[in-house]
């Protein structure tokens, strides 16, 4: 990471900023923060009608960061079981062993996918396979 970058790490940034920032540092990644937010903002809303609470910082900042902590240990869980048989996380591997796993992790959704198609195949064609197996 540039040094220019890690000075300004940690800084608070007006929440109106933020698709701002995302957008200078990418569309992608401004689509997927905007994406985030919103649907963080979306459950903390559900909860707050839920709830019969009035739409205030102090009502809305706990759900909030419940809100994040869950997404937290999601994105946690999900690093774990792409990491298998690799290091701990995926931002410690070197530019080989991301390859590496992208690659696998290819191989294994087109896998799924096939498997997937293979099982709605066997359910149409189901019946018709115990016949023959019998």
């Amino acid at each position: 990471i540039p040094d220019e970058i890690k000075q300004v790490r940690g800084t608070y940034v007006d929440p109106r900023l933020v698709n701002y920032i995302a957008m200078w540092a990418s569309p992608k990644y401004c689509i997927a923060v905007g994406k985030i937010l919103d649907s963080i903002d979306k459950k903390v809303h559900e909860k707050l009608d839920e709830e019969e609470l009035e739409d205030t910082v102090e009502n809305a900042k706990p759900l909030f960061e419940e809100e994040v902590r869950k997404m937290h240990e999601k994105q946690i869980e999900h690093e774990r079981e792409i990491c298998s048989g690799y290091r701990d996380s995926p931002y410690e591997l070197d530019q080989w062993e991301q390859e590496d796993l992208k690659r696998e992790f290819r191989e294994y959704e087109l896998a799924k996918i096939a498997f997937e198609a293979a099982e709605k195949k066997l359910k149409v064609w189901g019946r018709f396979v115990k016949k023959y197996c019998e």
